[in-house]
């Protein structure tokens, strides 16, 4: 019987790509510069291609967030200005919260069930404020991202620091999220059981251990009485 569940934010509990994409518009605009779904695509593009190379431990999050505006510049050929954009963006993407499907409602079960811990890579301050925003964190026991706990999902030493700040072992833990790089591998290092939230239905060819999988967080309600 489980004790504790840790999800993860983006994807699985915000839609990252409505947040980047409004956050993104209202940055281009205040700067008078042209945006439209190009420019977003080539943005999400650069995005995912930088994230995955952090999963793989090639960059930090912090490299992924001086980078994607330096190469979305270079391409768009825009020149070096950047970094006022850079900092724009982060500070409008805090103010964004697009909810994944029945978030709210499924939290607010399990969370009368179950201590419910925050794990994500990216930086606390922006998660907080977009947690509080979309009235999600009263649920959450604690959050746990990797700027602050000093290491980064996949990494085993991310979850050691995080069960050692719940005061949980791995066994008592169902982590549930959208990555297999970042969570359902993190968790198979870290000898936790998964939950890959996987809503358009990805097919994968990993052998990465995932023990559930679901389309709906609703359907954590399903899994979780019967295991």
């Amino acid at each position: 019987m489980y004790k504790a569940l840790f999800f993860d934010v983006d994807d699985t509990l915000l839609n990252f790509e409505q947040c980047s994409r409004e956050a993104l518009g209202k940055t281009f605009r205040h700067f008078s510069m042209d945006y439209n779904d190009t420019v977003y695509e080539l943005f999400r593009s650069i995005d995912q291609r930088l994230w995955l190379r952090q999963k793989q431990g090639e960059l930090t999050v912090q490299d992924v967030i001086n980078l994607r505006f330096q190469e979305l510049f270079k391409q768009l050929k825009l020149g070096n200005s950047h970094i006022p954009l850079q900092t724009m963006f982060q500070e409008r993407l805090a103010e964004e919260f697009f909810t994944e499907p029945h978030a709210a409602e499924s939290l607010g079960y399990l969370s009368a069930r179950y201590q419910l811990f925050v794990t994500s890579n990216g930086i606390l301050k922006t998660q907080l404020k977009r947690l509080e925003l979309a009235g999600l964190l009263p649920y959450f026991t604690d959050v746990f991202v990797s700027d602050h706990i000093g290491h980064e999902k996949p990494s085993v030493r991310f979850f050691e620091e995080c069960l050692r700040r719940s005061r949980l072992e791995p066994r008592d833990v169902l982590l549930i999220g959208d990555s297999l790089e970042a969570d359902m591998v993190g968790a198979q290092n870290s000898k936790m059981d998964s939950c890959w939230y996987n809503p358009k239905h990805k097919n994968t060819d990993s052998d990465v251990k995932i023990d559930y999988i679901i389309a709906d967080l609703l359907q954590l309600k399903d899994i979780l009485p019967v295991i």
